[in-house]
């Protein structure tokens, strides 16, 4: 898969090709299955996860 540069308003506009109802019925444990057997898809290190910031709602 490439990366390629889009602008914003682009950006707004793409949808992923999540299926959020089976991600919302999924267990815990099957959503770390399913991420493990993704090859795009890696776990954070707890460093990694530390340098992120929680996003303030508007």
């Amino acid at each position: 898969m490439a990366i390629r540069k889009v602008k914003a308003s682009e950006a707004k506009k793409l949808r992923g090709a999540t299926i959020w109802n089976k991600v919302k019925s999924m267990t815990d444990a099957e959503i770390r299955i399913a991420a493990k057997s993704d090859p795009n898809a890696r776990e954070f290190r707890q460093d990694e996860l530390m340098q992120f910031r929680r996003e303030r709602k508007k």
